[in-house]
């Protein structure tokens, strides 16, 4: 395992604000990519678990509640209601078969649909939907940013809405630019863009440095032994990827690992750069982390597969899914046990009842 780089002076000496960045920053790098490792191989198995241990078991349950919406549809057109507990029961088939023909469709679900639903096939419905969303989407980005929409743009397609956004955006910016450069800028402004450029020029000059230093001592063109020069291009290879990859860590890990270091005698201005890129890296850890974490995501405020099985303080993964299993075997056995209850007239005049109290509750709650 390669050494934590970390500063330290001799004879209990204080280190001073830039050090201590310097230490804090490899610190917090080194836990963000040990814990990146582990949230990308823990999203590989919750992939693997759950196409073979979650998947085979929801559909069973979901074969199981289609057949009670298809025993419903069965008492429905037998006409053993009166109209209005048959108008109530036509009410709770579609309401169910909405929430699984998304999912898990089939023949007989989508006729029971159109049958319940005036005619009008899902498909349809969601064809509507997305028409409606469309417009409203298009009226609400159309606000936003304060510009007119061609007619051609499909709005149904988040892909290529953000496409043609940041084509958009792009053609703004660059007319804003060349009016922005066409105007006297202040010496104030002059200095304030060169410092800049300095700033960046200096960035990229202190990780260039690092991987100079070592393309240096091991290109392996410059090696005689074949054994050594097959060592020194795999090294190669290392140095070049952290460097490409803008990754300072690795490049001052290998550093450490192959030249060792001097850190301790660094001056100032290597320092402040070293923290810099250090920060930099941080934060687009922390941002790769969040977007692994919001794997199989459905909606922007629900929780993620990830945040359902991924292990925390409190639970491994495992044990996660061990609960799940359990949780739906176990639905699967009370749903197999009332199956035969939807098939009974008096078990279903209840759940009409029910449904009707609920519904009135409801409309009530709105008011």
């Amino acid at each position: 395992m390669s050494k934590l780089i970390q500063i330290k002076t001799e004879n209990s000496a204080v280190l001073n604000k830039l050090q201590k960045q310097f230490n804090s920053s490899i610190q917090k790098i080194n836990n963000l990519k040990n814990l990146t490792l582990l949230v990308k191989q823990e999203v590989e198995q919750i992939k693997i678990k759950i196409s073979t241990d979650i998947l085979p078991l929801e559909r069973k349950l979901i074969d199981i509640q289609v057949k009670e919406i298809i025993h419903l549809d069965t008492l429905y057109q037998e006409n053993s209601f009166k109209k209005r507990d048959n108008d109530t029961l036509s009410a709770m088939i579609l309401e169910r078969a909405n929430a699984y023909i998304a999912r898990f469709s089939s023949q007989e679900l989508e006729a029971i649909f159109i049958r319940h639903n005036d005619g009008v096939s899902y498909e349809e419905v969601v064809d509507q939907i997305n028409n409606n969303a469309s417009d409203t989407i298009k009226d609400s980005v159309s606000s936003m940013f304060g510009m007119e929409f061609d007619e051609k743009v499909d709005f149904s397609d988040p892909e290529k809405l953000q496409e043609y956004l940041n084509q958009q955006m792009e053609a703004e910016n660059a007319e804003y630019e060349a009016r922005k450069a066409n105007k006297t800028k202040s010496a104030k402004q002059l200095e304030r863009e060169e410092k800049q450029r300095q700033e960046e020029k200096n960035l990229n000059k202190t990780s260039r440095q690092i991987y100079m230093e070592l393309v240096k001592k091991f290109h392996p063109d410059r090696e005689k032994d074949e054994l050594e020069k097959e060592k020194k291009t795999l090294l190669m290879h290392r140095i070049t990827e952290a460097y490409e990859k803008d990754d300072l860590f690795d490049l001052l890990r290998l550093r450490l690992d192959l030249m060792g270091t001097d850190f301790e005698h660094s001056n100032d201005d290597n320092l402040k750069y070293y923290v810099k890129l250090l920060k930099q890296q941080i934060v687009e850890l922390e941002n790769e982390i969040a977007e692994l974490q919001s794997f199989g995501q459905a909606s922007f405020f629900g929780p993620s597969l990830y945040e359902r099985f991924g292990s925390d303080s409190y639970q491994t993964l495992e044990t996660k899914f061990k609960k799940e299993v359990a949780a739906i075997k176990k639905a699967i056995k009370e749903s197999e046990k009332q199956l035969p209850f939807y098939r009974d007239y008096s078990q279903v005049k209840y759940l009409i009842d029910a449904h009707r109290q609920e519904q009135n509750y409801r409309y009530k709650g709105r008011f």
